[in-house]
C-alpha cells in the first residue's frame, strides 16, 4: 500500500483524473492502474539487491578456487554417504558395523600454525580454515550398540617431550539396545578411569578411527562443507536474481 500510495502521488491529480472511470454516478479508478505498478516492481531490484548480486558474483569466484569437482567416496576403509549437512561413513569390521555420524554445521574456525611453511600474508592474517566437527562413532552387534560422542581438540599446542598426542577425545559413552533415547544411560569421558579410557580409545583404533583418520576426517570435512557453503552462495544469487 505505502508503494501504491507514492505511485498514485508521482502521478498526480489530474493523471489520476484521466484514469478513472464512471460507472452509474460513481467514480472509481481504473483497474489496471495497479497492474501497471505491479509489473514495474516485479521487473525490478533494489538498489541493495544489485550490490548483493554483484558481490556475490565475485564470492563464488574467489570461493571456487581450488574447489574440487567431487567429495570423496571413501575415508579409509569407511565408505561415505551424505545428506547435505549431514554425513555417515561407514565399514564392516568383523562381525560388527562401525558407523561414524556428524554434521558439518558450525564447524568451521580459523587455524592459525607458526610454523607452516610458505604461509601468505593473507593467512598469516586469518589462519587456516578447517572444519573440526563432533562425530559419534557407533559399533553396532546385533540390537546393541555402543556409542563414542567425540570431539576434536582444539587449540592444542604440540608437546615436545609427547612421542604420541591424541587429535580427539571420547566426550561420552553409551550401551543401549534398539534406539537411544532420553531415558538411555551415558557416563561422562572425563570421569572415568584413566586406564579404561585408553582401552577405550584402544578400541576405537583397532576399528579405524586413528589420529590419522580423524585428520582425514577433517580434510573431508573442510573440503565438504566448502562445497555446501559455495553451493548455497549459488542459490542466493539465483534467489535474488528471480523474476
Amino acid at each position: 500500500m505505502f508503494l501504491l500510495r507514492n505511485a498514485l502521488s508521482r502521478l498526480g491529480i489530474r493523471n489520476l483524473y484521466r484514469l478513472t472511470t464512471t460507472t452509474n454516478g460513481l467514480t472509481s479508478v481504473a483497474s489496471h492502474i495497479p497492474k501497471v505498478q505491479v509489473m514495474k516492481l516485479h521487473d525490478l531490484h533494489t538498489k541493495g539487491d544489485q550490490e548483493l548480486v554483484t558481490f556475490l558474483k565475485d564470492e563464488i569466484v574467489q570461493e571456487s578456487k581450488g574447489l574440487k569437482s567431487a567429495v570423496a567416496k571413501n575415508i579409509g576403509d569407511f565408505q561415505v554417504t551424505s545428506n547435505n549437512a549431514e554425513v555417515v561413513l561407514q565399514r564392516k569390521f568383523n562381525d560388527e558395523t562401525v558407523k561414524i555420524r556428524f554434521n558439518v554445521n558450525h564447524t568451521v574456525d580459523s587455524e592459525v600454525v607458526e610454523d607452516a611453511p610458505l604461509r601468505s600474508e593473507k593467512q598469516e592474517q586469518e589462519g587456516e580454515m578447517r572444519s573440526k566437527p563432533n562425530f559419534d562413532v557407533d559399533i553396532q552387534k546385533g540390537n546393541q550398540t555402543l556409542t563414542f560422542n567425540c570431539s576434536f581438540i582444539r587449540d592444542q599446542s604440540p608437546d615436545p617431550q609427547e612421542e604420541y598426542s591424541d587429535l580427539f577425545l571420547i566426550d561420552e559413552l553409551a550401551l543401549y539396545e534398539g534406539e537411544f533415547n532420553e531415558q538411555t544411560y551415558a557416563v561422562a569421558g572425563d570421569i572415568l578411569d584413566g586406564y579404561l579410557y585408553d582401552l577405550f580409545m584402544n578400541m576405537l583404533e583397532d576399528r579405524g578411527i586413528t589420529n590419522e583418520f580423524v585428520q582425514k576426517l577433517s580434510d573431508f570435512s573442510t573440503e565438504y562443507e566448502h562445497q555446501l557453503y559455495v553451493g548455497m552462495l549459488k542459490s542466493l544469487q539465483e534467489f535474488v536474481q528471480k523474476k
